[in-house]
């Protein structure tokens, strides 16, 4: 039989454990507000071990977004596009700490800061610098079909996020190709009869065009 000593030890134990994993997983979020008239602005923070800081920031399609991050080598950033958790559009353990893009959706981006794994475990504190623009004419809330032909923002974006885009766009995909590296997809609007072509190599898309006609755009 249990004791109340051992009972309550276990109890605490859970506890802990419970306290632990929502330490893990906490994300702090900020809301990235530009200064009246300005386009760009640079946040400072700190990062203390597993807690992760997202910064909000509300574009419109065709807009083009410019990350920065500076400070301590142990920390990175990402970027996740509007409704997404973990799908991200730029990687900055793999890809770098800076990103410049035009945007293929309108809603609130995450720029999500964080330590590398390892430097979370041992409590580590890292200090950085994130400065952040968006500028030019946006297509206006609900872009992506809004004038063109519906292409707008998918060169260099990530490979996987620009598939979901084109279906979003009323996009589907009528024949693929792969040669080497690169992949060829084919995908046709029926509503604005675009056959397009993505090029596509290294989790990235590299060209996106028009190309008008294909036996299976139709």
């Amino acid at each position: 039989m249990m004791t109340i000593r051992k009972a309550a030890m276990v109890a605490l134990g859970i506890a802990a454990a419970a306290v632990t994993t929502t330490a893990v997983a906490q994300i702090v979020t900020t809301n990235v507000v530009f200064p009246r008239g300005a386009v760009a602005t640079t946040l400072a923070g700190t990062i203390r071990g597993p807690v992760t800081r997202d910064y909000v920031v509300r574009a419109t399609a065709g807009q083009t977004m410019r990350v920065r991050l500076t400070g301590s080598p142990n920390l990175n950033f990402n970027v996740l596009p509007p409704g997404s958790n973990d799908s991200a559009i730029f990687i900055g353990s793999t890809e770098g700490n800076s990103f410049a893009g035009t945007l293929s959706v309108s809603g609130a981006y995450k720029i999500r800061v964080y330590q590398m794994r390892a430097s979370a475990r041992r409590g580590e504190v890292g200090n950085f610098r994130l400065s952040v623009a968006v500028d030019g004419r946006g297509r206006g809330l609900g872009g992506g079909m809004a004038g063109g032909n519906g292409l707008g923002g998918l060169n260099g974006m990530n490979s996987i996020r620009a598939i979901d885009v084109m279906g979003e766009r009323g996009s589907r995909n009528v024949d693929s190709t792969t040669l080497g590296n690169t992949q060829y997809g084919i995908y046709y609007n029926p509503r604005t009869r675009v056959c397009a072509q993505l090029t596509m190599a290294n989790t990235r898309v590299v060209d996106a065009r028009d190309i008008r006609q294909h036996p299976l755009c139709r």
